[in-house]
């Protein structure tokens, strides 16, 4: 697979002024997005960044079109010029998209799989390609099928992701409850180390795949460089409300909201989850250009914007959390 190939004649002999024309082949590549989850807003940034590259994209989008269409983040793809968009069902061979393709079905693989398929380690906690997965992960069994099948692959692992069109609520829940002046419940002991990452550095890190051959047989984690605890994103939330949050540390196994890493209600694992993006910044040459600390302004600023503030929003699990606290 090459993504990009540059051709720079020689000037002439004599030649007043040296000038370097560059032709530039751009791959054709095929994205195919799930009906909701992850994949359907990294495609819509991926896609973005492709296409800038100047890349030809098609996205092929399993689900019935009526439906998924008037919602985030399906319905911004119209705003990407000359994206091509293909519905139908990966069972269904007679509506996969008109190929061939240079990335995502014939010269090159690229799976996004997820860093959630690594093993929890309490000894340290770091995630590192290579680490052990859980042969019961749906994603491993993928990863699996094509080293097995010797097909050119890479995988990508992504962490926790926010910003723009993203499906999954990340730093929407703890705005949800400093901008109403609430208690936010936090699982002990509250300074677990999570790695936030913004969907455009995990788009720009896929993106940095066509052209690279290297690249084919590679794991990468897809997150920032930088963790950050529980209360450290509930205090960056409040500083961009100019509002003093209150924490209440509980145990979710003690109230009876959770067990095994898992807290009813919490938007995230409630042990240390995080990951080393060295690997790709070494070998992709990538590296991230947002921070959270720095992003968190605008992330509320969205959040308002979206009018969410004004939305009916369920508190009952933390009322319960409460609740059991002061009894």
């Amino acid at each position: 697979m090459q993504a990009f190939k540059a051709h720079v004649p020689r000037a002439r002999a004599g030649a007043v002024s040296r000038r370097a024309s560059v032709r530039v082949r751009a791959d054709k590549v095929c994205i195919v997005n799930t009906k909701g989850g992850g994949h359907a807003f990294i495609g819509l940034h991926l896609a973005k960044q492709l296409i800038a590259k100047g890349h030809d994209v098609t996205i092929f989008n399993d689900g019935d079109q009526a439906k998924l269409s008037a919602k985030a983040p399906f319905n911004q793809y119209s705003s990407l010029r000359g994206l091509k968009v293909v519905w139908g069902s990966p069972t269904d061979y007679a509506t996969f998209p008109q190929g061939p393709f240079d990335v995502g079905m014939v010269k090159h693989y690229v799976f996004v799989s997820s860093a959630g398929a690594y093993k929890a380690n309490s000894i340290e906690p770091i995630h590192v390609e290579g680490d052990e997965r859980k042969a019961s992960a749906g994603h491993v069994a993928v990863e699996n099928y094509l080293k097995e099948e010797g097909l050119p692959y890479t995988v990508f692992q992504p962490l926790y992701i926010y910003g723009p069109h993203t499906a999954k609520d990340c730093e929407q829940w703890f705005v949800d409850r400093v901008i109403r002046n609430r208690p936010v419940p936090i699982p002990t002991p509250g300074v677990q180390l999570v790695t936030l990452t913004h969907v455009e550095d995990v788009a720009s890190m896929l993106a940095a795949v066509p052209g690279n051959k290297a690249a084919i047989g590679q794991h990468y984690n897809v997150c920032s460089d930088r963790a950050i605890t529980f209360q450290g994103i509930v205090k960056a939330v409040g500083k961009a409300l100019g509002k003093e949050p209150k924490v209440v540390l509980y145990s979710p196994e003690k109230v009876g909201t959770g067990k095994s890493g898992k807290a009813e209600g919490f938007p995230f694992r409630t042990v240390h989850f995080f990951a080393s993006a060295e690997k790709a910044k070494r070998e992709l040459g990538w590296k991230p250009r947002h921070d959270f600390l720095a992003d968190a302004a605008d992330l509320v600023a969205a959040y308002k914007a979206s009018g969410r503030q004004n939305k009916d929003i369920d508190f009952s699990v933390d009322d319960k959390i409460l609740s059991a606290l002061r009894a």
